[in-house]
């Protein structure tokens, strides 16, 4: 019996990550939720925030593969998880290689000013851009 899950997570312009995970953690929109191999079918929305997964890659030249772990800032979208396939469809995918640390602290500051004068009101926007920023910072944290 397989251990793993074939990941796939995917963007309008490319596909970010393809191959095997031993477990998929995601931002739900009802909270975070992790899928394993063997997962009941679901299909659920993502918010803003950061998918996590270990994976299994294979070292060339060698048999046995390498666990690591990978990070991507999701700007909401949809996963699809099956028995042995989980599926992720955002718009925006950002791994640490690709934040632009300094304009995502710049974001988060004006985004935390945009929603302190808000108070409340109608105030979405402001949240979502703080959430955005927040997830490029951490996942920014994670570059080796």
């Amino acid at each position: 019996m397989p251990s793993t899950t074939a990941l796939s997570i995917v963007t309008p312009a490319e596909t970010k990550y393809e191959g095997e995970a031993d477990i998929v953690v995601a931002p739900g929109s009802a909270g975070d939720l992790a899928a394993l191999v063997n997962h009941a079918p679901l299909l659920t929305t993502l918010r803003i925030g950061v998918l996590r997964a270990t994976v299994r890659r294979v070292q060339s030249g060698e048999g046995k593969p390498a666990v690591s772990r990978i990070s991507y800032a999701v700007n909401g979208g949809f996963m699809e998880v099956l028995a042995r396939k989980v599926v992720v469809l955002t718009d925006v995918a950002l791994s640490a290689g690709e934040v632009d640390v300094d304009q995502a602290a710049a974001d988060l500051k004006r985004g935390e000013e945009a929603l302190s004068q808000k108070r409340g009101q109608d105030d979405r926007a402001e949240r979502d851009a703080v959430a955005w920023a927040s997830a490029r910072l951490e996942v920014a944290k994670e570059r080796p």
